[in-house]
């Protein structure tokens, strides 16, 4: 019979070699090496090193942020420091690269709980992950009512439809406000799911809900605002680095349209970079011939916002503790 100290290292070692496998397959798969130019963008990188050391560093405000806001919404069961809190969401990356819809990373991080429940613990880290989708839901809702200024063609076809365009803002506004106003009062979830009889016996875990006052979920909202701010800023800086001259505001309606498409299609960690690509090339191919430049941006985003924490994140999973006393 295998010790849980031994089965918990067998783990750890089965989970670092399952992300580098779907990351190395990722990396080397018939979409990835039909879409990019790897030596192009090498000589591109090469050229302006300084300028994607910036978006590196970026990549660590980012998941700093990230772990700032996971501090404090874990702290309600256990408070963890800075450090351990960084551990976390490094480990979290790594797990997620190969779980559909990176859901891994919920797991990964409760592991780095040392007392609290970690049912819980996954919980209080889906209301961080749903304050992040707000986010990008907001955002990406404004740079659909703006893409038709990038598209004539949409534009007039909405012109001729006389109550298209005002119907669409109206629901558009109008789903914003609901889902903002919903997340800003998450202690109604708590009410409802007491009210459904199967789950009155999780009553501990309905509570969850109920751990945050408007004002704590509205800075949990800035968080995810501050992120959602450097890593389009990332984007549009890769976007210059490979010669996609297109203004900034017209990046920023693209962008977000992106990453809320993005957002909502169900992924598997060896088809991101083909999605992610094909996305990217649909929407500013409306206003940029420059497909090579689109697709090695968005590579480039991914290698540097995903694939190098995720790598980062393997010295971490050994610090997870995955049995308890």
């Amino acid at each position: 019979m295998l010790s849980r100290k031994t089965i918990g290292f067998l783990l750890k070692i089965g989970i670092v070699a399952f992300a580098l496998f779907f990351l190395y397959q990722q990396l080397t798969s018939k979409s990835s090496v039909e879409q990019f130019d790897l030596d192009q963008i090498l000589v591109k990188l090469q050229e302006n090193y300084f300028v994607v050391t910036v978006v590196i560093l970026m990549m660590f405000l980012n998941w700093f942020l990230e772990s700032l806001k996971w501090r404090f919404l874990i702290s309600k069961i256990e408070k963890v420091s800075i450090k351990r809190s960084i551990r976390a969401i490094f480990s979290g990356i790594t797990v997620s690269a190969f779980t559909p819809n990176r859901v891994g990373e919920y797991g990964g991080r409760v592991f780095c709980l040392e007392k609290a429940d970690r049912i819980k613990g996954v919980l209080i880290t889906v209301i961080g992950s749903m304050a992040q989708l707000v986010t990008t839901i907001v955002f990406g809702s404004i740079g659909i009512l703006l893409l038709p200024n990038l598209m004539p063609e949409f534009d007039s076809l909405l012109s001729n439809i006389v109550f298209a365009y005002p119907i669409m803002l109206f629901l558009l506004i109008l789903l914003n406000v609901l889902l903002v106003t919903l997340f800003l009062n998450a202690s109604v979830f708590s009410v409802v799911l007491s009210k459904i009889k199967f789950l009155r016996k999780f009553k501990k875990y309905n509570e969850v809900f109920s751990f945050y006052n408007s004002s704590e979920l509205f800075e949990i909202l800035l968080y995810s605002v501050g992120r959602y701010i450097v890593f389009t800023t990332q984007f549009f800086i890769l976007l210059q680095v490979f010669d996609v001259q297109i203004g900034y505001v017209d990046t920023m309606i693209l962008i977000t349209t992106m990453l809320l498409v993005i957002s909502i299609i169900p992924t598997i960690a060896i088809t991101e970079i083909g999605i992610r690509g094909s996305v990217a090339l649909f929407l500013f191919g409306l206003v940029s011939v420059n497909a090579i430049g689109i697709l090695s941006a968005t590579f480039v985003m991914w290698v540097i916002n995903l694939l190098l924490p995720a790598l980062i994140g393997t010295i971490f999973i050994f610090s997870l503790k995955f049995f308890r006393k």
